[in-house]
């Protein structure tokens, strides 16, 4: 898939920088390596970002990702959480971490309602650059937005290794 956005009918936005996320091993075959999710919740409060950073750091440590990796990692899930901890009312955060072969897939769910805005920073102020943020830090970015009838949403980062 090309780099953009997708929409697709049950509301979830996919961004992509180009990388393959169903990664092939060396033989051709799909990616069979795949560790069991590690999930961890946490207070929907800014207090919390410090723990869910750490919570990253740890988990990509026990990985042996590459530093820059980890990194990144950090600060996009960061961004997700904070996303969530400000703009919903969601009373916690969830973080998953997925470990398969090369990859790192981490999901970021909350029990808030996904509001589309349009931003304008001459109004809004300074902000606003999320999306942006996550999408220039990871491989695959996609949002499951949480609506009135079916609260929740769900942001899945990927980033993988070079090959």
């Amino acid at each position: 898939m090309a780099s953009g956005v997708s929409l697709q009918a049950h509301s979830v936005r996919s961004y992509r920088s180009g990388i393959a996320v169903n990664r092939m091993d060396t033989s051709g075959r799909p990616a069979t390596n795949t560790s069991l999710p590690v999930i961890q919740s946490f207070r929907a409060h800014p207090s919390a970002l410090y723990e869910i950073r750490r919570f990253v750091r740890e988990r990509a440590g026990q990985s042996s990702l590459p530093p820059q990796m980890a990194e990144d990692l950090t600060l996009a899930v960061s961004e997700a959480c904070a996303n969530s901890i400000i703009h919903t009312t969601s009373p916690d955060v969830r973080v998953t971490w997925i470990t398969a072969d090369d990859c790192v897939q981490i999901e970021v769910r909350d029990r808030g309602i996904f509001k589309r805005q349009v931003r304008m920073p001459e109004i809004d102020g300074r902000g606003s650059h999320g999306i942006a943020l996550m999408m220039a830090l990871v491989d695959e970015l996609s949002i499951r937005e949480g609506t009135a009838a079916r609260p929740g949403t769900a942001v899945r980062l990927v980033k993988c290794q070079a090959p």
